[in-house]
């Protein structure tokens, strides 16, 4: 364990840097709860992927070699991340109008 020598410090400058120190602290601790992804992968099987998009195992294969949807290979698994699920869902645009066709 090291020890702590204090000579001719001053008391304002101990403050400060205790400031500093616990500044740096809280800044990381925000920044580690703002982004979590950045640290931990959510990894998925074809399988765990087909169900949270509702398709069939054929379907998941078809859209990955047409490039929907990114796959990682690890050996001979094949995974997917929740970063590229979400990216391969598309919003559907719908018109607000009714009635007859328009151009």
């Amino acid at each position: 364990m090291e020890s702590i020598q204090i000579n001719n410090f001053n008391i304002a400058d101990l403050e400060k840097a205790i400031k500093n120190v616990l500044h740096e602290a809280v800044i990381d601790a925000v920044k580690d709860q703002i982004n979590p992804e950045q640290k931990h992968f959510s990894l998925y099987s074809r399988m765990a992927t087909a169900e949270i998009l509702c398709i069939s195992l054929p379907t998941l294969n078809e859209w990955t070699k047409s490039g929907i949807i990114k796959a990682n290979r690890i050996g001979n698994r094949v995974l997917y991340r929740l970063e590229d699920i979400n990216e391969a869902l598309t919003e559907v645009q719908t018109a607000n109008k009714r009635g007859g066709k328009s151009c």
